[in-house]
């Protein structure tokens, strides 16, 4: 006949063992509850998460043309931001970086042979005067 440790030790290790196993339940449960109120939450915003992948809905559409003037955009924005510098004290002032439009309209004031463009000479060989 078994004593009355071993009938407690069997009811203390199955509760913790079913314990262990009710925890672990609750927590997936809990889990899988906040990962689908996220969903929902993201569906109401515009995303749409499914098995297949991730689409957002926008009011506005995005054809090619769109797409070409953001690209423009966006070099116009590199080249503003970068400088050409050189060793030639005399050449400080001429960099990609333009402060006014004056610095294009300087261009036009050059000899045919040097003209400027977004303040870096050019040398032209001449051909095309």
């Amino acid at each position: 006949m078994a004593s009355w440790i071993d009938i407690f030790s069997f009811l203390t290790i199955t509760l913790l063992f079913g314990g262990s196993v009710l925890g672990v339940v609750l927590i997936a449960q809990r889990i899988s509850a906040a990962a689908q109120n996220t969903k929902e939450a993201l569906q109401n915003k515009g995303i749409s998460i499914s098995d297949k992948g991730v689409s957002v809905k926008t009011s506005k559409r995005f054809d090619r043309e769109h797409y070409v003037d953001a690209t423009q955009r966006g070099i116009i924005k590199v080249v503003g931001a970068s400088t050409f510098r050189s060793n030639n004290p005399d050449d400080s002032q001429h960099n990609a970086k333009s402060k006014s439009t004056t610095n294009l309209s300087v261009a036009d004031d050059a000899p045919r042979s040097e003209k400027k463009l977004f303040g870096i000479r050019r040398a032209h060989s001449g051909a095309s005067k």
